[in-house]
Formats: C-alpha cells, structure tokens, sequence
C-alpha cells in the first residue's frame, strides 16, 4: 500500500511538471513570441470572434505563465487545474472545434484539430480531482486528519 502511494505521488508530480512546463512555454510564447508577441495572438483571437480578445489574450497568458510556476511547485494545485481545465475548454469551442480531429487532410496540409488541448484539459481535470500529491508546496499547508474528520464514522 505504501508503494503504491509513492507511486501516485511520483505520477502527480510528474504530471504537474509536465503541464506546467507546457503552460510556461506556451505562456511566454504568447507573451514574447516570435513575430508580434501578444499582439500576434490578440489579432489571431479576433479572427475568430472571441468576446474582449485583449482580456482573453492575457487572460491566458497569465493563466499559463503563473499557473504553469504554481503547478510546477504544487501550490493552490486545484485551482489552478480548474482555471486551466476552463481555459482549454473556451480554446476548443472559439478556435478549434470546427476543425474536427486532429487530421491531415487529403491536400496534405495539417488541420490543427482539438487533440492537444483535449489532452491538457483532462490533465488538469486529474490534478483538480486528485491534488498535488505529497511533493508539493500544497502539502505543507495541509491539516492532518484528525478522528473526528474520517469518512468511515458516516452512515
């Protein structure tokens, strides 16, 4: 039983070292890009008739850029998961869901589907679901259980 603990810590934290890193990358790439910068993503947000494209733009640059740090250090790790899970789902329905699966079509050309941000969404949902695990910053600032506080006692 201790093994299999360790083990769903171990997986926790490489979870939230994944998709943290990925966030950070994706983050500072909309803020500091090549090209425009966040420029670049506001116009490509207006293409596609998302509500405040300047809010939205640095909504997610600020939700992948500090989430990305908070997770990598497994701090406020539910929150930050579900403002995570929120961000891929508005990504998929203004920007991605008409192209379909993430396909190569019969010209050749890459169609850019939903795959990618359907796979960091569950991702985070995971983290919302099961937390931080014990190697994180979340755990020092954890109250351990008392008597009183077990389910077991319920009917």
């Amino acid at each position: 039983m201790k093994t299999l603990q360790v083990l769903r810590d171990l997986a926790l934290l490489l979870a939230r070292l994944g998709l943290g890193g990925i966030l950070i990358l994706h983050g500072w790439i909309r803020w500091q890009g090549p090209g425009q910068g966040i420029q670049k993503q506001i116009n490509y947000l207006t293409q596609f008739g998302v509500p405040y494209p300047i809010v939205a733009a640095w909504g997610a640059i600020t939700i992948e850029i500090l989430g990305g740090l908070l997770l990598v250090v497994g701090a406020l790790t539910p929150v930050v998961a579900l403002a995570v899970l929120i961000e891929q789902i508005l990504i998929i329905a203004y920007t991605n869901w008409y192209k379909g699966p993430d396909l190569v079509t019969s010209g050749g050309t890459y169609a850019g589907g939903y795959e990618y941000n359907l796979a960091l969404g569950l991702l985070a949902l995971m983290l919302m679901v099961f937390g931080a695990g014990r190697i994180s910053v979340d755990q020092l600032f954890r109250r351990p259980k008392s008597a009183t506080d077990q389910d077991d006692d319920l009917p």
